[in-house]
């Protein structure tokens, strides 16, 4: 079969499903008559589409809206003013792209995970909560660029701000609990880890990075903020009835930013010192021991010197609440 006759396939069976359409427009360009609506050719709208991970469809086909023809002319234009460069908008859009997938696909598994009737009704609804949607989006996005604006600003136009703390909390024995459990069961627990621990981190000022099902990954400025969070989170647990404890992992130093994520020495020490702490303790590193030393609220406890994979020989101490 060829590639041609396989996007024909895979349209078609699009349409069949006859899944009502969100997008609120009439699909009335060809893939041709987009890209040269949009002033760019056409070889350049498809790897923009490509990047934007918009489905793959025969060239004569009527697939493309006119909002689809202004996002191809905003990215396009996005490059002509310098903003960014041709690979730096694909990588731009594929993250971006991607977040929003993930975010579509969460929605539409948390509403699907109600009773049946319940959830046909709020799926079938959601098409005409669309616009409330993207207000809700855009203002979310609003709020998080002004966080990262003041976040990336230069020194000279804030406080000088403390050393960057990163964190790593994980569910022990998450293995098992998920041999256990049914599938609904471990995705409420998980649900439920992810809620709690983003709220407690939100609370004392620091940020959520990424969530890995039974791990987080968080950050936040200076020592003393990142161990008010570890040890919240020690006693946020405490009790619960699915998730028997904790381990976390601190680290303080320099990271490197980059699409949201955080990566370095300091990253990686900090997952490592997670894999050394037994259930319900905190592990931190000797830059958080030094910074805390004097600090009224926090103990430490050293720790026997410890080679760290891809790091080397440190004296990693027990953190705890006084």
């Amino acid at each position: 079969m060829s590639a041609t006759e396989t996007e024909h396939d895979a349209f078609a069976e699009r349409e069949a499903i006859a899944v009502p359409s969100v997008l609120g427009e009439p699909r009335c360009y060809r893939a041709g008559e987009a890209a040269a609506a949009a002033g760019i050719s056409l070889t350049r709208a498809r790897r923009y589409w490509r990047a934007l991970g918009y489905p793959t469809v025969a060239d004569g086909t009527v697939e493309y809206t006119a909002s689809d023809v202004d996002i191809l002319r905003f990215i396009a234009h996005f490059v002509t003013d310098g903003v960014v460069d041709e690979t730096e908008s694909l990588r731009l859009i594929r993250v971006l792209s991607s977040c929003i997938a993930s975010l579509v696909q969460v929605q539409m598994e948390i509403v699907a995970g109600r009773s049946e009737g319940v959830a046909d009704a709020t799926l079938g609804g959601l098409a005409d909560r669309v616009p409330e949607i993207q207000q809700l989006f855009g203002q979310i996005w609003r709020r998080q660029l002004d966080g990262v604006m003041y976040a990336t600003a230069p020194a000279s136009a804030r406080d000088e701000r403390a050393p960057t703390g990163v964190g790593f909390v994980d569910i022990v024995g998450f293995t098992e609990l998920s041999r256990h459990r049914s599938n609904l069961e471990l995705s409420r627990i998980v649900a439920r880890f992810e809620y709690r621990t983003t709220s407690v981190v939100a609370e004392c000022g620091g940020a959520v990075v990424k969530t890995l099902g039974d791990e987080v990954l968080f950050t936040a400025e200076g020592a003393a903020p990142l161990a008010d969070i570890a040890t919240r989170l020690l006693a946020g647990f405490d009790g619960d009835p699915d998730i028997r404890g904790l381990r976390v992992g601190l680290a303080l130093g320099p990271v490197v930013r980059q699409l949201g994520d955080v990566f370095g020495t300091t990253v990686n020490l900090a997952s490592r010192l997670t894999r050394l702490a037994v259930p319900n303790t905190i592990v931190a590193d000797p830059a958080m021991a030094e910074s805390l030393a004097e600090h009224p609220n926090f103990g430490l406890q050293t720790l026997p010197d410890t080679d760290i994979r891809g790091i080397g020989r440190i004296v990693p101490v027990l953190l705890r609440r006084c």
